[in-house]
């Protein structure tokens, strides 16, 4: 049995202009997991945000309830990009991010996503994107569980709210139960929502999104195109850093002879560049 935990960074509001503050791009991601693995997995996700963030955790008695209080990847995005690159904090997150890719590859996760770059003055469709993006992760899902010969899995998603939360569902549901049959026969059931806090695979995805892949995304993709504080300079160093183990993270496959990368992005201003160039 396998998990695929599903979380987001960014949003479907328009970008007006370069050097509007909005956030450019929506990463949507999976992190693959097999079950047995969560146990423990989530034991050693907590004590790393205990060893790293002890000032936040010191007034928690049991160790279980760190869990309750995110460390966010928005959070330490943002101190990368407002703090000198040789400053203690930014050596402080990026010893804890190194640890939490420590985790991920001893557990032997993946890592699934899709990065849709935003045009000006268009707004994403968040029911259409969301919804393609989630059927699309259940296909790579589905391709892994077969892979892996899996007797099933499960997606948790982040709960967004009722109304996003259901047409996602049903975006599964119908290709679940069309009259073709089942497109994801090894995804036991449609997706189901949980809260972050009480996850620690959809916070460690949160991660993925916010702290690492938005910020490598906005930098390679839209420097010269947007000047705003998610193109920032400072997140050259995100990309030096992480690249070469994100890319050796990512669940790739062959579907049909094509070969489908785990980690892709739609992008309308630059054809041919590449994140793992």
């Amino acid at each position: 049995m396998y998990l695929c935990y599903v979380d987001e960074s960014g949003d479907s509001q328009a970008l007006l202009n370069s050097t509007h503050n909005e956030q450019p791009l929506l990463v949507i991601s999976g992190l693959l997991v097999k079950a047995s693995s969560v146990p423990k997995l989530t034991i050693e996700f907590t004590n790393l945000k205990r060893k790293y963030y002890p000032k936040i955790f010191s007034g928690v008695t049991h160790n279980l309830n760190v869990l309750l209080h995110e460390v966010k990847g928005s959070d330490l995005r943002t101190e990368i990009r407002n703090n000198p690159l040789n400053s203690k904090i930014i050596n402080h997150h990026f010893r804890f991010l190194d640890e939490v890719l420590a985790i991920i590859k001893k557990h032997d996760a993946k890592i699934i996503s899709r990065i849709w770059i935003k045009q000006f003055n268009s707004p994403i469709n968040d029911q259409s994107v969301y919804s393609i993006t989630i059927q699309n992760i259940c296909a790579r899902f589905q391709e892994y569980l077969s892979v892996n010969n899996s007797n099933g899995g499960i997606l948790i998603a982040d709960f967004r709210d009722p109304k996003r939360n259901s047409y996602v569902s049903h975006s599964v549901f119908t290709q679940k139960h069309k009259m073709k049959g089942d497109a994801y026969p090894l995804i036991q059931e449609i997706p189901t929502f949980g809260v972050s806090n009480n996850h620690a695979c959809l916070q460690i995805t949160d991660l993925l999104c916010s702290a690492l892949l938005a910020p490598m995304a906005s930098r390679i993709f839209l420097t010269g195109t947007v000047n705003n504080v998610h193109t920032h300079k400072n997140y050259d160093a995100i990309t030096k850093r992480y690249k070469k183990r994100l890319k050796t993270l990512q669940f790739n496959c062959d579907v049909k002879g094509v070969k489908n990368w785990g980690i892709t992005v739609d992008n309308p201003h630059k054809t041919g560049v590449q994140l793992f160039a």
